[in-house]
């Protein structure tokens, strides 16, 4: 079994190899702490297995993981993340990542069975997964069941604060579309204010820290 690991720690990164060289007796190909040079890694390598951060400096894990399993469909992937928020499990499900694995309260047991599920065929899902998908599901006025996909990309721009003239820049439309867009959007969720929109879109993780553009230095 050949792996390569996709963690922005290094020291994350280092316990992950150790345990699957240890424990498993798999060849670690390679561990970046990039997405970009893991996705480079990954294309060059093939590997059986890839454990992938989602949280990481330059790329969007979840977006690794639909390319590799369109350019490579035998390789497995674990997800590992402390993110608990809906869009984030819910796009895990979507792809068809083989397994998730909670950082905040998973053990190194448990990281460990996840790891032999999955190498063997199986899948593995810490049990936080199911319950936010079903408190989801069980929402009639959840973001998935009120918002059209073009809705939602547009409630992810909003959570990233950008203005409507921004909006509509990259959409090719017009501020007073973007605007009447986002009135649709805060009527639909009963949300009666722009500063708790972002709030929503940042808590139920259309917009991520990471997403954020990188502010400008305080002072002169």
């Amino acid at each position: 079994m050949k792996i390569v690991i996709i963690e922005d720690q290094s020291l994350i990164a280092d316990l992950l190899a150790t345990v699957c060289r240890r424990d498993f007796g798999f060849e670690v190909l390679a561990a970046e702490t990039h997405g970009g040079e893991g996705l480079d890694a990954v294309r060059r390598l093939n590997p059986d297995l890839l454990l992938l951060d989602i949280s990481l400096p330059d790329m969007d894990g979840l977006d690794i993981a639909e390319i590799v399993l369109k350019e490579q469909p035998r390789t497995r992937i674990i997800a590992l993340t402390a993110l608990r928020d809906p869009v984030t499990f819910k796009r895990i499900r979507e792809l068809g990542v083989h397994g998730f694995v909670d950082k905040r309260q998973q053990t190194l047991a448990l990281l460990q069975e996840a790891i032999r599920l999955v190498s063997e065929g199986n899948t593995f899902f810490s049990p936080v997964m199911a319950e936010v998908i079903g408190a989801l599901r069980q929402d009639p006025k959840s973001f998935h069941r009120v918002l059209s996909k073009y809705e939602q990309n547009i409630l992810r721009m909003i959570g990233e604060s950008k203005s409507d003239e921004e909006i509509a820049d990259e959409l090719t439309i017009k501020a007073s579309t973007a605007q009447s867009r986002r009135r649709d959007i805060m009527s639909k969720l009963g949300i009666h204010s722009t500063p708790k929109l972002i709030r929503y879109a940042i808590a139920n993780g259309f917009t991520r820290t990471e997403h954020f553009p990188n502010q400008p230095p305080n002072g002169p």
